[in-house]
């Protein structure tokens, strides 16, 4: 009797373990959203960028019968720069384009540094129809936007740094009211218009008042790029106390805050072309190799095939940072990378990882045309030799690891050969006069 109480319930008990087995195996969901596998992990450092966050203008400009009025404030500028960038610009020469003047006063976005024409037409649409415009070889570091003299139409020029080369378009889709009440909105400042070498530019008319910038740091591990750099990273072996990683090919090496990487056996091809400012951006996204806010700062093109180098600095606010020490110090402040036949042959940055905390120490810089005469009359610069000038921040290499905070100074900066250097060195380098920037009590 009791050995078929047990048969019947062993027996029920291998029903029951079957019905539930039958019912797993039809309505099985697989947990994929926690499973993550090493082989299937993305590499990715910090974070992607859009590309009109990269590629974007520093300094807005009124032009009217008074003269040239700007504001260099990121929130301000982005909001005219998206009012034009929901435009349509079509390739026009049928019109005059006339000076500013109360009743019609021209707009302007400048960006720090000259754009391909592929690279303008990523951050601004043009029409589709027009074929000419993707075979230009222009460099374009602005835009110009105003009411045509019978206010019946919205036209915009583009220019090349020098201003001599000019793309004149017509613009679709742009309501002007909205774009002069953005610049109503700003608190707009007067700037003086300045001939450099190769480059017009608009400098502050007035002091420009700025704190000193302190921010805590992290320093990326080399390790990190292994990865990102090397097609084989279980081929690559390091040196020189982990500084130094090679493929018997490739090399990467740190020097003090610094990364640089070479790839110098790339071959000459007919490969695809490939825009050098674009290809860069879709790189760093791919890795999410953007720590901090940065911005298109330069291009240098080799040939129509796209082998070029691209730049862009790091910025703080609403200025740009430079590091003006001796190489590969300069980099402190930069990423920059190189291009041939498609393949990245260098790349040179920061390791280093922002965290700003805040000001202290309110200085007080001259205005652009002071800081000009200074230069002429008071050091052995050669100012016809300028290439650029704008104010920013000095960023100088840290010089212990005890300490992880860092403080980035306001001055003037100047170009030449391509190179940056900071205004104050150079006045107290010759004579150990005023260095062109004040602290206020």
């Amino acid at each position: 009797m009791h050995r078929e109480v047990f048969k019947s319930i062993l027996l029920g008990a291998l029903v029951l373990a079957s019905v539930t087995m039958t019912f797993n195996i039809l309505f099985y969901k697989s947990d994929f959203e926690n499973y993550n596998p090493n082989s299937t992990k993305r590499v990715a450092i910090a974070q992607a960028r859009n590309i009109p966050e990269v590629i974007r203008p520093n300094l807005m400009l009124e032009h009217n019968s008074n003269g040239e009025f700007g504001q260099n404030s990121t929130n301000q500028i982005q909001r005219v720069y998206t009012l034009l960038r929901q435009s349509i610009f079509r390739e026009s020469t049928n019109y005059t384009i006339g000076q500013g003047t109360n009743n019609n006063p021209h707009y302007t976005l400048v960006f720090p540094a000259p754009l391909t024409i592929d690279a303008l037409s990523k951050v601004f649409s043009f029409d589709d129809n027009d074929k000419s415009l993707t075979r230009s070889k222009l460099l374009i570091d602005r835009v110009e936007v105003f009411s045509s003299p019978n206010g019946r139409n919205v036209n915009a020029v583009f220019y090349s740094p020098d201003e001599r080369s000019k793309l004149y378009t017509t613009v679709d889709h742009l309501n002007m009211n909205n774009l002069k009440g953005l610049y109503v909105d700003t608190n707009l400042h007067p700037y003086d218009r300045q001939a450099l070498n190769g480059k017009i530019v608009y400098l502050p008319d007035n002091k420009t008042y700025m704190y000193s910038e302190i921010s805590y740091y992290q320093r990326l591990s080399l390790e990190e790029f292994i990865p990102i750099l090397f097609t084989d990273p279980d081929n690559v072996f390091p040196s020189r106390g982990k500084t130094e990683y090679t493929d018997s090919e490739r090399q990467m090496e740190r020097t003090n805050n610094v990364i640089q990487f070479v790839n110098p056996g790339i071959t000459s091809s007919s490969g695809q072309k490939q825009d050098p400012i674009i290809g860069s951006i879709e790189w760093m996204n791919n890795f999410k190799i953007w720590t901090d806010n940065y911005i298109y700062q330069g291009v240098s093109l080799k040939n129509s095939r796209g082998d070029g180098t691209a730049t862009f600095r790091m910025t703080l606010g609403n200025y740009m940072v430079f590091n003006t020490e001796t190489y590969p110090n300069w980099y402190l402040s930069l990423i920059e990378l190189s291009w041939k036949s498609g393949e990245l042959s260098n790349y040179r940055g920061t390791l280093l990882d922002l965290n700003p905390v805040g000001g202290q120490g309110r200085i007080a810089l001259d205005s652009g045309k002071e800081i000009l005469d200074q230069l002429s009359s008071n050091t052995n610069v050669q100012v016809k030799k300028i290439e650029d000038l704008t104010i920013g921040y000095e960023l100088k290499n840290p010089t212990s690891d005890s300490d992880q905070s860092i403080s980035a100074t306001p001055d003037w900066f100047y170009k030449i050969g391509g190179r940056w250097y900071s205004v104050t060195s150079a006045l107290m380098n010759a004579r150990g006069i005023n260095s062109g920037k004040e602290t206020p009590s």
